[in-house]
């Protein structure tokens, strides 16, 4: 057998470190899952890769970060590679045999849905217990159909679950040493959205305008040729709150495309990632945020803070009104920011959303609240030359561009 990396890392890495030992035990796993594969039942198979952990192999790069390990395809395949899922480090250590690199991860579903819709395109299929006494490939689209069902009717938004995306075995080891000199850190979020949200990557000029161009392409698709003029302010106005959303730091852009039952939702998100160094004295970036924003709160203002397994989160809720540049004075606009602490406490990440729906500020939370819970850190390891002093923090109470501009033009809104 010959171990390859993952997909995301064409080289093998050394490992900085000797990996985790696989011990072969059974009970470290899923029973249920080591059940259904007995039984070949895919839906009961599906049903313990939704609600139960798996076994993940995993290799290190060269900067000491984890990365999921996959394996060459069958000589013939499309695609170059298959991914290898265990019901137990039993079946695994059975497949790797006297492989040098044995680590592991037990990973969920959320987690694990991500990264098989990021590199689905290279693997060929999906292999549970290839060594085991009862192997079972699945395709790729039935992998993710089996770990991400329909979300319920009465949320047709796609993120239904309130688990949010859960933190892999992986990750609990980086977090682990983020105290720790040169240990691990939050060095970014990546945003789990689904389908129906358009994405602009802001620090990508040329595809930046090609993304804006497409979603005003796909939101006046009804309009008739007499609507060219309409299309191009729509455009313009676009590419001006994106340059403003980028020069304020804002990494990426999105718009949410999904119809209402009488009209389009109307809803954006800037996410934008503040890189603030050490900590100076006793009190966090996050709380000097928070103080900030106390000081500064309005009598219809909402500021919360919640603590979760990898960090403390502020929830900052507000309303406002259009800009007049665009004649939007008059149209109420419901703000949501959420402050989110990188672990290591020398970041903070921002999700800035806008919207018009202020009657529906309830069902716009949930829908929020459950954007942010979809999110990932990514975590890495500092440069020997990354700087020590502390960045200028953002300053929360004070007009910012940073704010999602109220005069984005939605295209959901059209």
């Amino acid at each position: 057998m010959t171990d390859v990396p993952s997909v995301e890392s064409p080289t093998p890495p050394e490992p900085q470190r000797p990996p985790a030992s696989v011990a072969p035990r059974s009970d470290v796993g899923s029973a249920a899952l080591a059940l259904a594969l007995a039984a070949g039942d895919r839906a009961a198979v599906g049903r313990s890769l939704r609600d139960d952990v798996v076994v993940v192999p995993i290799l290190d790069r060269e900067d000491g970060t984890p990365q999921v390990q996959v394996f060459p395809a069958p000589e013939g395949s499309d695609k170059p590679y298959q991914l290898h899922l265990f019901s137990s480090t039993q079946t695994l250590s059975a497949f790797l045999q006297d492989a040098p690199d044995r680590a592991f991860s037990l990973r969920r579903r959320e987690s694990l849905a991500p990264f098989i819709t990021r590199h689905g395109a290279a693997l060929e299929q999906v292999v549970i217990d290839p060594a085991g006494p009862s192997p079972m490939s699945l395709g790729v689209a039935e992998t993710l159909a089996l770990l991400d069902p329909q979300p319920p009717a009465d949320d047709p938004t796609g993120l239904f679950d309130e688990t949010g995306t859960g933190i892999s075995g992986e990750a609990l080891h980086a977090l682990g040493t983020v105290e720790d000199p040169g240990g691990f850190r939050g060095i970014g979020i990546e945003l789990n959205l689904p389908d129906h949200w358009a994405i602009i990557e802001l620090d990508e000029p040329e595809q930046r305008e090609r993304q804006i161009r497409e979603i005003v392409k796909q939101q006046t698709v009804k309009l008739s040729d007499r609507s060219a003029p309409l299309r191009r302010d729509l455009r313009q106005k676009m590419i001006e709150v994106a340059d403003k959303a980028e020069a304020a730091g804002g990494k990426v852009m999105a718009y949410l495309l999904l119809p209402g039952q009488e009209t389009a939702l109307a809803l954006n998100v800037t996410l934008y990632w503040h890189d603030l160094g050490p900590e100076a004295g006793s009190t966090s970036h996050l709380q000097r945020i928070q103080d900030r924003l106390e000081a500064n709160l309005g009598p219809d203002d909402a500021l919360t803070r919640t603590e979760t397994l990898s960090g403390p989160f502020l929830r900052h809720i507000r309303l406002t009104h259009g800009s007049e540049e665009v004649g939007g004075q008059d149209v109420p606009l419901l703000l949501i920011d959420y402050w989110a602490e990188a672990p290591g406490k020398q970041s903070v990440a921002r999700l800035a959303f806008s919207t018009p729906h202020v009657g529906i500020r309830d069902e716009m939370l949930r829908l929020t609240d459950k954007v942010l819970f979809s999110t990932e850190w990514i975590l890495g390891q500092p440069s020997e030359n990354t700087p020590t002093d502390a960045s200028p923090e953002p300053g929360p109470a004070e007009p910012s561009p940073a704010t999602p501009a109220p005069t984005a033009p939605s295209p959901a809104g059209v």
